[in-house]
Protein backbone atom coordinates (compact mmCIF):
# COMPACT_ATOMS: atom_id res chain seq x y z
CA UNK A 1 0.00 0.00 0.00
CA UNK A 2 1.50 3.17 -1.13
CA UNK A 3 2.37 6.13 1.71
CA UNK A 4 0.19 8.95 1.75
CA UNK A 5 2.17 11.84 0.72
CA UNK A 6 2.70 14.20 3.52
CA UNK A 7 1.54 18.01 2.54
CA UNK A 8 3.48 21.14 3.62
CA UNK A 9 1.70 24.35 3.65
CA UNK A 10 3.92 26.90 1.65
CA UNK A 11 4.25 30.18 3.89
CA UNK A 12 3.69 33.15 1.29
CA UNK A 13 5.78 35.32 4.03
CA UNK A 14 8.68 33.10 3.02
CA UNK A 15 8.25 32.64 -0.46
CA UNK A 16 8.42 36.26 -0.75
CA UNK A 17 11.30 36.62 1.43
CA UNK A 18 13.18 33.79 -0.54
CA UNK A 19 12.20 35.52 -3.89
CA UNK A 20 14.01 38.78 -2.11
CA UNK A 21 16.91 36.92 -1.49
CA UNK A 22 16.94 35.68 -5.32
CA UNK A 23 16.85 39.55 -6.57
CA UNK A 24 19.40 40.75 -3.75
CA UNK A 25 22.09 37.52 -4.79
CA UNK A 26 21.66 38.16 -8.58
CA UNK A 27 21.58 42.40 -8.62
CA UNK A 28 23.29 43.07 -5.51
CA UNK A 29 25.69 40.19 -4.62
CA UNK A 30 24.04 40.21 -1.29
CA UNK A 31 22.88 37.20 0.57
CA UNK A 32 21.38 38.93 3.67
CA UNK A 33 17.83 39.38 3.90
CA UNK A 34 17.25 42.28 6.49
CA UNK A 35 16.79 46.06 5.95
CA UNK A 36 19.66 48.26 5.04
CA UNK A 37 20.44 50.70 7.62
CA UNK A 38 21.21 53.87 5.55
CA UNK A 39 23.96 55.34 8.49
CA UNK A 40 26.24 58.62 8.06
CA UNK A 41 23.89 60.25 5.35
CA UNK A 42 24.31 57.04 2.84
CA UNK A 43 21.90 58.16 -0.06
CA UNK A 44 19.06 55.86 -0.39
CA UNK A 45 19.86 54.39 -3.95
CA UNK A 46 19.64 50.96 -4.58
CA UNK A 47 23.25 50.91 -5.82
CA UNK A 48 24.08 51.53 -1.57
CA UNK A 49 21.42 48.53 -0.45
CA UNK A 50 24.67 46.05 0.04
CA UNK A 51 26.74 48.22 1.95
CA UNK A 52 23.23 49.53 3.91
CA UNK A 53 22.45 45.64 4.60
CA UNK A 54 26.58 45.12 6.10
CA UNK A 55 26.08 48.67 7.97
CA UNK A 56 22.94 46.52 9.84
CA UNK A 57 24.98 43.63 10.24
CA UNK A 58 27.72 45.36 11.30
CA UNK A 59 25.29 46.86 14.21
CA UNK A 60 24.49 43.71 15.53
CA UNK A 61 28.38 41.90 15.61
CA UNK A 62 29.80 45.45 17.28
CA UNK A 63 26.78 44.57 20.14
CA UNK A 64 27.91 41.55 20.60
CA UNK A 65 29.17 41.70 24.69
CA UNK A 66 32.72 40.33 25.40
CA UNK A 67 33.22 37.01 26.98
CA UNK A 68 30.30 35.61 24.61
CA UNK A 69 30.94 32.66 22.94
CA UNK A 70 27.84 30.56 21.94
CA UNK A 71 24.94 32.19 20.18
CA UNK A 72 21.40 31.15 19.04
CA UNK A 73 20.22 32.64 15.82
CA UNK A 74 16.53 32.72 16.33
CA UNK A 75 14.99 32.86 12.37
CA UNK A 76 18.13 32.42 10.43
CA UNK A 77 16.95 33.79 7.18
CA UNK A 78 19.52 33.08 4.56
CA UNK A 79 22.10 31.68 7.11
CA UNK A 80 24.38 34.90 6.15
CA UNK A 81 24.63 36.53 9.32
CA UNK A 82 24.84 32.94 10.96
CA UNK A 83 27.70 32.05 8.35
CA UNK A 84 29.49 36.02 9.27
CA UNK A 85 29.29 34.72 13.32
CA UNK A 86 31.02 31.47 12.98
CA UNK A 87 33.19 33.35 10.31
CA UNK A 88 34.01 35.41 13.48
CA UNK A 89 34.52 32.70 16.01
CA UNK A 90 31.24 32.16 17.78
CA UNK A 91 30.05 28.35 18.08
CA UNK A 92 26.39 29.12 16.61
CA UNK A 93 23.01 27.20 16.34
CA UNK A 94 20.15 28.50 14.34
CA UNK A 95 16.63 28.17 14.13
CA UNK A 96 14.73 28.06 11.04
CA UNK A 97 11.07 26.90 11.12
CA UNK A 98 10.48 26.94 7.13
CA UNK A 99 11.13 24.36 4.15
CA UNK A 100 12.70 27.24 1.26
CA UNK A 101 15.05 29.14 3.62
CA UNK A 102 15.64 26.35 5.89
CA UNK A 103 17.33 24.00 2.83
CA UNK A 104 19.33 27.51 1.66
CA UNK A 105 20.66 27.99 4.60
CA UNK A 106 21.28 24.22 5.12
CA UNK A 107 23.34 24.83 1.89
CA UNK A 108 25.44 27.79 2.69
CA UNK A 109 26.16 26.49 6.17
CA UNK A 110 26.71 23.09 5.92
CA UNK A 111 27.59 21.26 9.05
CA UNK A 112 29.44 24.57 10.38
CA UNK A 113 26.20 25.42 12.71
CA UNK A 114 23.52 22.89 14.46
CA UNK A 115 19.92 23.10 13.11
CA UNK A 116 16.53 23.39 14.98
CA UNK A 117 13.98 23.47 12.12
CA UNK A 118 10.91 24.71 13.83
CA UNK A 119 9.42 27.69 15.44
CA UNK A 120 11.34 29.26 18.17
CA UNK A 121 7.92 28.54 20.61
CA UNK A 122 8.17 24.75 19.80
CA UNK A 123 12.14 24.35 20.71
CA UNK A 124 12.87 21.54 23.43
CA UNK A 125 16.78 21.71 23.89
CA UNK A 126 18.96 21.01 26.87
CA UNK A 127 21.68 23.78 25.28
CA UNK A 128 22.62 26.33 26.73
CA UNK A 129 23.94 29.83 24.57
CA UNK A 130 25.44 33.16 25.74
CA UNK A 131 23.44 35.00 23.64
CA UNK A 132 20.17 34.55 22.17
CA UNK A 133 19.68 36.62 18.98
CA UNK A 134 16.53 38.04 17.21
CA UNK A 135 17.74 39.71 14.08
CA UNK A 136 14.15 40.57 12.23
CA UNK A 137 12.65 37.30 14.18
CA UNK A 138 11.30 38.74 16.92
CA UNK A 139 7.80 40.12 15.40
CA UNK A 140 6.90 36.38 14.07
CA UNK A 141 6.96 35.16 18.04
CA UNK A 142 4.39 35.92 20.46
CA UNK A 143 5.59 38.87 22.89
CA UNK A 144 4.69 36.24 25.80
CA UNK A 145 6.96 33.64 24.40
CA UNK A 146 10.00 35.60 22.91
CA UNK A 147 11.96 36.94 25.94
CA UNK A 148 10.62 34.11 28.35
CA UNK A 149 11.69 31.36 26.05
CA UNK A 150 15.14 33.18 25.34
CA UNK A 151 15.82 33.26 29.11
CA UNK A 152 15.33 29.64 29.41
CA UNK A 153 18.34 29.26 27.03
CA UNK A 154 20.28 31.37 28.42
CA UNK A 155 23.28 30.73 30.59
CA UNK A 156 23.60 32.99 33.87
CA UNK A 157 24.20 36.66 32.89
CA UNK A 158 23.48 35.85 29.09
CA UNK A 159 22.20 38.44 26.71
CA UNK A 160 19.43 38.68 24.58
CA UNK A 161 19.72 40.99 21.23
CA UNK A 162 16.15 42.05 19.56
CA UNK A 163 15.98 44.10 16.61
CA UNK A 164 12.91 44.70 14.40
CA UNK A 165 10.17 47.17 13.77
CA UNK A 166 7.34 47.17 15.80
CA UNK A 167 3.68 48.92 14.89
CA UNK A 168 2.68 52.21 16.07
CA UNK A 169 -0.62 52.69 14.54
CA UNK A 170 -4.06 52.94 16.46
CA UNK A 171 -5.69 54.36 14.15
CA UNK A 172 -5.08 51.83 12.01
CA UNK A 173 -4.53 54.08 8.86
CA UNK A 174 -1.19 52.31 7.64
CA UNK A 175 -0.91 50.23 4.55
CA UNK A 176 2.08 48.72 5.97
CA UNK A 177 2.14 45.34 8.03
CA UNK A 178 3.85 43.62 10.59
CA UNK A 179 5.43 44.18 13.86
CA UNK A 180 3.96 43.92 17.38
CA UNK A 181 1.98 46.82 18.73
CA UNK A 182 4.41 49.07 20.02
CA UNK A 183 2.22 50.44 23.34
CA UNK A 184 1.56 46.28 24.06
CA UNK A 185 5.06 46.12 23.66
CA UNK A 186 6.46 48.85 26.33
CA UNK A 187 4.11 47.65 29.17
CA UNK A 188 5.24 43.93 28.78
CA UNK A 189 9.02 44.35 28.33
CA UNK A 190 8.24 45.91 32.24
CA UNK A 191 7.86 42.73 33.22
CA UNK A 192 10.71 40.64 32.13
CA UNK A 193 13.66 40.20 33.82
CA UNK A 194 16.26 41.75 32.53
CA UNK A 195 18.48 44.76 32.21
CA UNK A 196 18.01 47.07 29.16
CA UNK A 197 22.05 47.72 28.44
CA UNK A 198 21.29 49.46 24.77
CA UNK A 199 18.01 50.79 23.52
CA UNK A 200 18.49 52.26 20.51
CA UNK A 201 15.55 53.66 17.76
CA UNK A 202 17.04 53.43 14.30
CA UNK A 203 13.31 53.69 11.98
CA UNK A 204 15.02 56.27 10.27
CA UNK A 205 17.75 54.79 8.89
CA UNK A 206 15.99 51.29 8.16
CA UNK A 207 13.03 52.77 6.02
CA UNK A 208 14.89 54.11 3.06
CA UNK A 209 14.87 50.11 2.46
CA UNK A 210 11.01 50.49 1.88
CA UNK A 211 11.20 53.83 -0.06
CA UNK A 212 13.29 51.25 -2.72
CA UNK A 213 11.34 48.42 -2.61
CA UNK A 214 8.13 51.04 -3.39
CA UNK A 215 10.58 52.10 -6.32
CA UNK A 216 11.16 48.56 -7.26
CA UNK A 217 7.23 48.18 -7.47
CA UNK A 218 6.45 51.32 -9.48
CA UNK A 219 9.40 51.18 -12.23
CA UNK A 220 9.89 47.64 -12.47
CA UNK A 221 7.11 44.92 -11.28
CA UNK A 222 4.29 47.50 -12.20
CA UNK A 223 4.74 47.95 -15.52
CA UNK A 224 5.90 43.98 -15.56
CA UNK A 225 2.17 43.41 -14.33
CA UNK A 226 0.27 45.30 -16.81
CA UNK A 227 2.08 44.32 -20.19
CA UNK A 228 2.05 40.61 -18.65
CA UNK A 229 -2.05 41.02 -18.53
CA UNK A 230 -2.37 43.06 -22.13
CA UNK A 231 -0.43 39.82 -23.62
CA UNK A 232 -2.51 37.46 -21.36
CA UNK A 233 -5.52 39.29 -23.16
CA UNK A 234 -4.73 39.18 -26.57
CA UNK A 235 -3.15 35.94 -26.59
CA UNK A 236 -5.91 34.24 -24.39
CA UNK A 237 -8.73 36.47 -23.73
CA UNK A 238 -11.53 34.08 -22.52
CA UNK A 239 -9.15 32.76 -20.18
CA UNK A 240 -8.15 36.42 -18.53
CA UNK A 241 -11.85 37.43 -18.08
CA UNK A 242 -12.14 34.26 -16.25
CA UNK A 243 -9.49 34.45 -14.28
CA UNK A 244 -10.20 38.37 -13.68
CA UNK A 245 -13.77 37.50 -13.11
CA UNK A 246 -13.19 34.87 -10.03
CA UNK A 247 -10.25 36.21 -8.66
CA UNK A 248 -11.01 39.98 -8.86
CA UNK A 249 -11.29 40.98 -5.22
CA UNK A 250 -7.93 39.64 -4.45
CA UNK A 251 -5.94 40.58 -7.40
CA UNK A 252 -7.69 44.27 -6.26
CA UNK A 253 -6.22 44.06 -3.42
CA UNK A 254 -2.69 43.01 -4.55
CA UNK A 255 -2.43 45.91 -6.59
CA UNK A 256 -3.75 48.38 -4.11
CA UNK A 257 -0.92 46.96 -1.49
CA UNK A 258 1.83 47.04 -4.00
CA UNK A 259 1.45 49.38 -6.95
CA UNK A 260 -0.38 52.65 -5.82
CA UNK A 261 2.64 53.88 -3.97
CA UNK A 262 1.47 54.22 -0.69
CA UNK A 263 3.42 51.88 1.11
CA UNK A 264 7.05 54.14 1.39
CA UNK A 265 9.41 55.27 3.65
CA UNK A 266 6.94 57.84 5.04
CA UNK A 267 4.57 55.63 6.08
CA UNK A 268 7.12 53.63 7.76
CA UNK A 269 8.60 56.62 9.53
CA UNK A 270 5.11 57.54 11.04
CA UNK A 271 3.62 54.43 11.68
CA UNK A 272 6.84 52.08 12.73
CA UNK A 273 9.48 51.83 15.33
CA UNK A 274 12.44 49.94 14.03
CA UNK A 275 13.89 49.57 17.66
CA UNK A 276 17.41 47.51 18.51
CA UNK A 277 17.75 46.27 22.11
CA UNK A 278 20.75 44.49 24.25
CA UNK A 279 19.33 42.80 26.90
CA UNK A 280 21.23 40.62 29.86
CA UNK A 281 19.53 38.24 32.39
CA UNK A 282 19.39 39.63 35.53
Amino acid sequence: MAKKRKNYKVDSKEVGLELGLRVYKFFLKSEYLHYGYFKDGLEADVANLRQAQENYAELIFSHIPEGVKSILDVGCGSGKTAQQLVARGYSVDVVSPGQILTAYARKMLGDSVGFFQCRFENLVTDKKYDLVLFSESFQYIPMDKSIPGALKLLNPGGYIIASDFFGDDPERKSKLGGGHNWAEWLKIKETFPVKTLVEKEITAETSYTIDLVNQLNQEVLAPVWSSAWALGEDRFPLVIRLVKRLYRKKLAKLENKHFTGQRNGEMFRKYKKYMFYLFQSS
